[in-house]
């Protein structure tokens, strides 16, 4: 195939739209390995914990848009990785939609119904096989959490969550990779709120939460 047939099908409606994010997902990986973004820049905060030592296939109701992606099988891994897959497999289908079928749709009306429906379809294609190749990558992220968890106490902590207290609170590890998402919880006289910094003093294996007191205090301790 020519370059230039080439662009006018990935720059063509509808496969334009998934070239722009495919373009967008480029410069944000480039920025993340320089490192001036975080894989995690987009997180999602929520009352709801999960146990890593769970199947990842059991039966959890988990309400809202956090308990969809679950059911997707899209949770354990960086949302930033179920984007890039999930828009990748949507664009090449949307490719292979505007290569081979549109050339045989005889009016531009029709042409821009398929388009717009292909689309769409592309994408509902790309669920399911994006949850298959990104199950693997869950479970050993998972697996490789419940290993190191003990390995982080003692380290620094930012709070994300509006606030933690004896029942719900999260908080962002940074390791030599990528950051780790936790479950933290603190006595509510401590005052922890949102971008304040903590430190992990004890593990709960079997809850999978870390025990947390400010920084400060810690600090203390150690004198």
């Amino acid at each position: 195939m020519e370059t230039s047939n080439l662009w006018q099908l990935l720059s063509g409606y509808p496969t334009a739209i998934y070239t722009v994010l495919i373009c967008v997902l480029i410069l944000f990986w480039l920025l993340a390995i320089l490192g001036a973004l975080d894989i995690d820049i987009i997180s999602f905060d929520n009352d709801i914990e999960l146990d890593v030592d769970l199947d990842i296939d059991a039966d959890i109701e988990i309400p809202g848009f956090v308990g969809l992606l679950h059911t997707l099988g899209f949770t354990g891994v960086p949302f930033t990785i179920v984007l890039t897959v999930l828009i990748f497999l949507s664009w090449v289908f949307t490719y292979f939609i505007s290569a081979y079928l549109l050339p045989l749709i005889p009016t531009e009306l029709l042409k821009l119904l398929v388009s717009t429906a292909g689309l769409f379809i592309s994408f509902f294609i790309a669920v399911p096989i994006s949850s298959k190749i990104i199950a693997p990558l869950r479970k050993l992220s998972l697996e490789n959490q419940a290993k190191s968890n003990k390995d982080f106490l003692g380290s620094h902590c930012r709070v994300t969550s509006q606030t933690v207290d004896e029942s719900f609170g999260q908080g962002k590890i940074q390791t030599s990779g990528a950051s780790l998402i936790v479950s933290i919880r603190c006595t509510a006289s401590a005052e922890v709120k949102q971008g304040d910094m903590v430190r992990p003093i004890s593990f709960d294996q079997k809850k999978n939460i870390y025990q947390v007191i400010p920084n400060d205090e810690f600090e203390r301790n150690l004198k």
